[in-house]
């Protein structure tokens, strides 16, 4: 792993996870239960990954799946009656539901991604989003561990309702992650970054822990699950 890209470092730190984020399991099942999507449902995934969230929406329901990723490796992990393919961009045309679950930064970022999102979503169509908030204010410190990001690249919790509505659409139902959630999601990765042995793994993880052990940091960012609607 003489050269490890961020994508490469990324695989590995989240080692066997199935999400590539601190969602629990049962709660996205939850929400994925409460979408009820018509037959042949069209569904987009953005970003997907191994397509897993995807993966469990076809299994629920009578749908059809697609999905990108631009990482090749995860995109040929996913299963093949998903189709799911290389791309950076999403496909033309409009869908019943579009996943957007930690993957906004696909999609111009926060706010921006709502827009994007309108334009996928057929009229009185969902989008199951994922995306993180401020919990409180965070400091130039762990903003820093955090990669060097910026204060305004997310908003608190009622900012995000509120970027959302202001984009056409209306929140149906939403969950946050929990700290035991954050500590399975963020430790796991610290666990397989350190054991790898990289420095560019063993980097990644000790700014982890600096962020996860500040004052205040395990209390900072959270992870919200949300169901919207596009206005018709």
């Amino acid at each position: 792993m003489p050269g490890v890209d961020r994508a490469e470092a990324s695989r590995t730190a989240h080692g066997e996870l199935l999400l590539y984020n601190p969602l629990a399991e049962h709660a996205l099942d939850e929400a994925i239960d409460l979408l009820a999507l018509p037959p042949a449902a069209r569904v987009l995934d953005v970003a997907c990954g191994r397509a897993e969230v995807l993966r469990r929406v076809a299994a629920r329901y009578d749908v059809e799946p697609a999905g990108y990723d631009a990482d090749r490796a995860l995109v040929e992990a996913a299963p093949a009656e998903l189709n799911v393919t290389v791309a950076e961009r999403p496909p033309d045309g409009t869908f019943d539901l579009v996943i957007c679950i930690a993957s906004s930064h696909a999609l111009g970022g926060f706010p921006d991604a709502f827009g994007a999102l309108h334009d996928l979503v057929e009229p009185g169509g969902q989008v199951l989003l994922g995306e993180g908030y401020w919990r409180r204010p965070p400091t130039e410190e762990y903003l820093d561990a955090l990669g060097g990001a910026t204060a305004d690249e997310l908003s608190d919790y009622q900012g995000l309702m509120r970027a959302g509505e202001d984009a056409g659409f209306t929140p149906l139902y939403a969950s946050v992650a929990s700290d035991a959630d954050w500590d399975r999601y963020e430790w796991t990765q610290i666990l397989n970054s350190e054991r790898n042995g990289h420095p560019v793994l063993r980097e990644r993880a000790q700014q982890a822990r600096r962020r996860l052990t500040m004052p205040g940091g395990r209390d900072t960012l959270g992870f919200a699950l949300v169901v919207l609607t596009r206005h018709a």
